[in-house]
């Protein structure tokens, strides 16, 4: 009986097989390049320099002062120390709060501004990191005369109903719960351009009733004008709404690589020693 052999495996022609073996490493090398569309831009000038980055401050006592002679605070040393960080060289630009939202909103600019609240407008047109600083629960400053009768109020919504004129910042944005609460009662206070020590004047002089502002500025103020500190007193807001955390913004022409490089030299500052003091001087103003 015949018994069948197994047929022999099939191999690759020579003549193919040392093509292919020449052609992989092109291929390997290929495969690990990225894509030219998703490199960033350098974080360094082409002489080794680290990449400049515009930074706009508006004035703010105490999380910042702004003026044509320069700019300084506990927040614009914080945003020195994680740029430093990140391996970006800060330039800082004195401009108003309304300026720095046009100026990030009509365009996306290589540039970053501490400060702002995160909000789902400005979530359009900017990036925002891990915040840089979560501040103290708001207050409500009011005549010391009508003290009583906001304090009275057992909600936002009740004192926002209850017929006392409420000024806020124009422009300013002073939290969600505010943000809501507007919604809500459909109360619609009266807006200032004024900077805000005018702004308590207006309410020290009869003008409004009462607004809402950071603890930290607010016992600044009171603090620092002799005319209002007799006159005005702050208070809690009803219900107790935590303090809406403060970010670096950053336009959308800072790159995914070095947003995420901020994002890191933010959390890895607030562990050290220096950031918590500059944390526990805004707390004592």
């Amino acid at each position: 009986m015949h018994t069948p052999h197994p047929h022999p495996a099939r191999t690759m022609p020579a003549r193919w097989l040392q093509p292919l073996l020449l052609a992989l490493p092109l291929v390997v090398w290929i495969s690990f390049q990225p894509a030219c569309h998703a490199a960033p831009p350098p974080s360094r000038t082409a002489g080794g320099a680290p990449r400049e980055i515009a930074v706009y401050v508006y004035h703010r006592p105490p999380f910042f002062t702004a003026t044509p002679e320069g700019q300084s605070g506990a927040m614009v040393e914080m945003t020195r120390m994680v740029l430093e960080r990140a391996g970006l060289k800060p330039r800082m630009i004195t401009s108003d709060f309304n300026e720095i939202l046009d100026i990030f909103r009509s365009g996306a600019p290589f540039a970053c501004a501490p400060g702002y609240y995160r909000t789902d407008d400005r979530k359009q047109f900017a990036r925002f990191p891990t915040p840089l600083y979560q501040p103290l629960p708001p207050v409500l400053i009011v005549r010391r005369a009508d003290a009583g009768l906001a304090a009275s109020a057992r909600s936002i919504d009740a004192l926002l109903a209850g017929g006392m004129r409420v000024v806020l910042g124009d422009g300013y944005g002073y939290g969600r719960w505010l943000s809501e609460a507007l919604q809500r009662t459909g109360a619609t206070p009266a807006r200032s351009r004024e900077e805000n020590a005018e702004l308590l004047r207006s309410i020290a002089n009869g003008a409004h009733d009462l607004t809402f502002m950071g603890h930290e500025e607010a016992v600044l103020l009171l603090r620092d004008h002799a005319d209002l500190c007799g006159r005005l007193v702050l208070r809690p807001v009803p219900g107790a709404p935590a303090g809406e955390p403060r970010c670096l913004m950053l336009g959308r022409g800072v790159d995914e690589a070095t947003a995420l490089r901020i994002e890191a030299a933010i959390r890895e500052l607030a562990d050290t020693p220096r950031y918590q003091k500059l944390v526990q001087s805004l707390r004592r103003e």
